[in-house]
């Protein structure tokens, strides 16, 4: 009897422990493997997807009424300078996710009034000299993450201006003279 209260403690542990680990290592599992099929092993350039079909999964779920465009960061060095593109008369957005799949920014073409927006994304303890006046900063609560720009296909027959359109944004390094 006592060997098997023994077996059932050591039992009740493991799963908490089994359990506990899972729940805190999924999530930063899952976006590794996220960064590294859509980055590729390419960081802090930005990525244009071809419309979704019903076998893309560079994204999850993807819809096919959207464009996608990814960028892998890492600003554990250097910040990112992130510039939307602004495609006329049609939904976009871009969303910023830290390395455990937190969503920690989301800016949409309501938000920017339409027009395309510029980013700073920075590390912790990262800081910037003044920007221009409209420049967004925003600090990335983790080193690595993914930038996800998402353009509405709202007309069919303009697909490939959207594209072009969208094509426009950027996600590039910034040069050492423009931070400190």
């Amino acid at each position: 009897m006592i060997s098997m209260i023994r077996w059932l403690i050591v039992v009740a542990f493991l799963s908490v422990g089994i359990h506990l680990a899972s729940v805190g290592l999924a999530p930063s599992l899952i976006m590794w493997r996220v960064m590294s099929v859509i980055g590729s092993g390419k960081h802090d350039s930005i990525q244009f997807s071809d419309r979704p079909t019903a076998a893309a999964r560079g994204v999850v779920r993807p819809s096919p009424d959207l464009l996608y465009s990814t960028c892998v960061f890492d600003v554990s060095k250097i910040p990112l300078k992130i510039v939307t593109a602004a495609p006329t008369d049609t939904y976009w957005s871009v969303a910023f996710y830290a390395d455990n799949t937190d969503n920690f920014y989301v800016l949409n073409d309501h938000q920017a009034n339409g027009h395309p927006a510029t980013i700073m994304l920075i590390g912790q303890g990262q800081s910037l000299p003044p920007q221009p006046q409209g420049t967004i900063v925003v600090s990335a609560p983790s080193l690595t993450g993914l930038v996800l720009f998402r353009t509405l296909i709202n007309d069919d027959a303009r697909l490939t201006e959207i594209d072009q359109q969208r094509r426009l944004a950027k996600c590039d390094p910034m040069l050492p003279n423009q931070y400190r």
